[in-house]
């Protein structure tokens, strides 16, 4: 997996400023949701507890007329569990959607989620797209290669 600085994690421009969720915090998300949130997923969190990436393109090519998908922003994980970015909000709604076995980790400009697939070992990363009658598409067979996808938006360079 590439080195996490390079995404130029940020919140409006600025560092994201939130604290690393403490292991106390993990521990209770991870035991509430019945899910091990795996190492490379765990190294993001710590390296920035949510934040918009300056690399958040993701280029597809395989779907006639589409260019791709862009994360908006990466939630975060602290105590707070009401907030519309926090990583316990989202997790218990698209849980309530797809399944006991996902984890909603970031969603792109249209609300549409990225989330790990714990169906598969290694949990392989998805997309959920709400207003396609909620088709889901698979975008990685695992968090660092989802990682290693992001690159400049080329529409903003």
């Amino acid at each position: 997996m590439r080195n996490l600085t390079e995404l130029n994690i940020n919140r409006g421009g600025g560092p994201v400023g939130r604290a690393a969720p403490s292991d106390r915090v993990i521990q209770a998300f991870e035991q509430q949701f019945g899910l091990k949130l795996p190492a490379a997923y765990l190294a993001l969190l710590r390296h920035s507890n949510g934040g918009h990436p300056e690399l958040s393109s993701i280029k597809r090519i395989d779907r006639a007329g589409f260019s791709g998908w862009g994360v908006s922003r990466f939630y975060y994980l602290d105590d707070d569990k009401n907030s519309v970015e926090s990583l316990w909000r989202r997790t218990e709604w698209l849980q309530q959607i797809l399944g006991k076995e996902i984890l909603p980790f970031a969603n792109d400009g249209f609300d549409n989620q990225f989330f790990l697939d714990f169906r598969t070992d290694p949990p392989a990363v998805r997309v959920w797209v709400h207003d396609e009658e909620g088709r889901v598409d698979e975008l990685a067979p695992h968090f660092e290669a989802f990682v290693d996808l992001l690159d400049r938006d080329p529409e903003l360079i």
